[in-house]
């Protein structure tokens, strides 16, 4: 392979490795952008329905209960989660993609039955319980979502309803009758809050992002190969050229008589007066033998 060859190779290489560090680099850093966003916009729906939550808890359940009576049970002004659940939806309806679940792996209520991506959180958040939560991408219906996940540990009061299904208030029982949601133990995890943003559409402009910054970065990079090839093959290239064809020629003893002109003050040019000295003494020693 020719110097001219290599130089060449040798700058398409790294001009590809350019291009590829810089879409790379480019593409997580956006996407670290995405995620930090998704993030935000959970922890704001997440705090958001888990504040619902807490006012139905202490303000709308006992004002309810002193009304109806302690052994009524009506899920819509006395479950925390129904009321977050409730309101979370009617968000999602502005907000589409966006919903906040009570994912159980024993619910009450069967809509808030665990699927099997859920089912791996919450055992997660059962065996590492020093975690306050925990927080991924996860896709659903072909779409992926950012989701952040809460443990939802059974507290001593949760099982006045939770524990044993015979002592549960007859409201309750009558509302749901069926076996879910009761027999929790204290102390336990039994659910996680799992708040989720969709991502898709901002993953989707990361990637055409990054695409369309290839694009440039290649022709930036295409342009600086194409003047660089230029300047090398005209100053380093030829010259090395050139001066290989005339040793070629002087070693078969042609061409003696033809001084080497460069005007270049650089190693080549040294290189040139060098051989052009070569090629001078190699005259006096010929005319030297002749004589």
């Amino acid at each position: 392979m020719s110097i001219k060859s290599k130089v060449n190779l040798s700058f398409l290489i790294l001009g590809i490795l350019s291009i590829l560090a810089i879409a790379l680099f480019n593409y997580n850093e956006t996407k670290k952008e995405v995620i930090a966003n998704a993030f935000d916009k959970a922890e704001l729906i997440n705090s958001f329905a888990m504040a619902s939550r807490t006012y139905t808890v202490q303000t709308m359940r006992p004002l309810a209960l002193k009304i109806a009576g302690t052994d009524q049970f009506h899920p819509e002004i006395m479950g925390g989660f129904f009321v977050a659940r409730a309101i979370a939806e009617n968000f999602g309806k502005n907000q589409p993609g966006y919903s906040f679940k009570q994912a159980t792996l024993n619910p009450v209520n069967q809509e808030n039955m665990a699927n099997y991506d859920e089912e791996e959180i919450i055992q997660h958040l059962a065996e590492n319980r020093s975690l306050a939560q925990n927080q991924g991408i996860m896709e659903k219906n072909n779409q992926r979502y950012f989701y952040i996940a809460k443990p939802v540990v059974a507290q001593k009061n949760c099982l006045k309803c939770h524990g044993d299904p015979a002592t549960a208030p007859s409201g309750r029982r009558t509302r749901y009758p069926g076996a879910g949601g009761y027999n929790y133990k204290e102390n336990s995890v039994i659910a996680a809050f799992i708040t989720y943003v969709p991502v898709e559409d901002a993953l989707s402009e990361v990637r055409m992002s990054t695409l369309k910054l290839a694009g440039t970065s290649s022709a930036v990079v295409g342009f600086i190969f194409v003047a660089i090839w230029f300047l090398i093959d005209k100053m380093v290239t030829k010259p090395i050229v050139k001066l290989t064809q005339y040793a070629d020629e002087v070693s078969r003893g042609k061409g003696l008589e033809n001084k080497l002109a460069i005007k270049s003050e650089d190693e080549i040019g040294a290189l040139y007066h060098s051989f052009d000295r070569l090629r001078h003494s190699v005259v006096k020693l010929m005319h030297m033998l002749k004589k």
